[in-house]
């Protein structure tokens, strides 16, 4: 189960402790995944447990930052730095088995610059997907200027720095459970021997012999 839920302060970098509060309470309900926006910038992700069913936890993705905005430096007075060009392309993958179980398999993210810039005498905005695997190629696929390349590789490290962690940690504890629930169903098919019970022989007191002097 997924929720999107609009929260947050304006401009704030980070959750603030009604956010952390309320997903929290989302985890404990058993929400698998929470995507947040309203601040304008991307805000962390974090992987929550839950402290009603310790072996549920939650991906949750803060904010998502800006899409197609005008909010930046020297448009607004409120905004006093370049976060609010970023945003990000966030993914999940669920998985069901032939049980009937869903899990959440993976999750991942592509951070976003809105490149805002003049195009035959009229403004123009591009939602940029800044692929780290194409970096040395973002100037020729968005023919972007040396300025612009800037702008786009400060926004991506902007990013990073804000989301790096927890998606590394909500990755790797999600490639871990995998490996584990794929080599339990693995183990079903070909390795039965593993979840067999040993017998337990019951032997009738009369059937015994006594222990001779």
């Amino acid at each position: 189960t997924m929720m999107f839920i609009h929260w947050g302060g304006e401009y704030n970098t980070f959750a603030n402790e009604k956010q952390e509060a309320m997903a929290q309470k989302l985890c404990d309900l058993g929400i698998d995944v929470i995507v947040g926006g309203h601040p304008h910038v991307v805000q962390p992700v974090d992987l929550l447990q839950s402290t009603v069913d310790p072996e549920h936890k939650t991906v949750c993705l803060y904010s998502m930052g800006n899409a197609v905005s005008n909010q930046r430096q020297g448009n607004l007075s409120a905004i006093s730095s370049a976060h609010t060009e970023d945003g990000v392309l966030f993914s999940v993958t669920f998985s069901k088995y032939s049980d009937g179980t869903v899990h959440l398999e993976g999750t991942d993210l592509i951070p976003c610059w809105v490149n805002r810039h003049a195009n035959y005498g009229r403004t123009e905005y591009n939602i940029l997907p800044l692929d780290p695997t194409t970096r040395d190629e973002w100037k020729t696929l968005y023919d972007l200027g040396d300025t612009s390349f800037n702008a786009a590789a400060r926004s991506y490290d902007r990013t990073m720095a804000i989301v790096g962690d927890g998606l590394a940690l909500a990755k790797d504890y999600l490639a871990t459970e995998k490996a584990e629930r794929e080599q339990y169903y693995y183990d079903l098919v070909y390795n039965p021997e593993k979840f067999a019970t040993e017998p337990t022989t019951v032997t009738d007191p009369s059937e015994t012999t006594p222990p001779t002097e």
